[in-house]
């Protein structure tokens, strides 16, 4: 039997490892997502959380001057601005499709939780008298 030529041994071994380490970025990634989804549904339920959160750890408290002063203070008022429900149905919805794999517990858990954050969503625009019709939410 003829030996394998050393790039295609390590060719070899390396194919499985990549695989393995762009499983596990993918699965810390929805972990994140999942992670972020949550926050913004929390803030949903608790808009005084979401104020408080941007006032005192969030992005309006770093010092700066100038052009940094700016961007942070618009950052924070695009933040208190935009809905949390559908934020939260971003973040879940990017867990769930962008970022799954078969044995990816945090795909499953946002999987789960995307109908009731779109629901959600939905029902807020409705209280706000905007008229939004299923393929713009989704």
């Amino acid at each position: 039997m003829r030996q394998l030529p050393r790039f295609l041994t390590w060719a070899a071994l390396a194919a499985p490892v990549f695989f393995l380490l762009a499983a596990g970025d993918l699965a810390l990634r929805s972990r994140e997502a999942l992670q972020e989804a949550k926050r913004y549904e929390f803030w949903r339920d608790n808009p005084a959380a979401k104020a408080d959160w941007l006032n005192n750890a969030g992005v309006g408290r770093q010092p700066g001057t100038g052009r940094e002063a700016v961007l942070r203070t618009a950052e924070k008022e695009f933040l208190m601005s935009e809905s949390s429900a559908k934020m939260a149905y971003i973040w879940y919805k990017t867990a769930a499709e962008d970022f799954r794999l078969p044995f990816n517990p945090w795909a499953g858990e946002a999987r789960k939780r995307l109908p009731a954050a779109l629901a959600a969503w939905r029902a807020e625009l409705a209280a706000d008298n905007i008229k939004a019709e299923p393929w713009m939410t989704e």
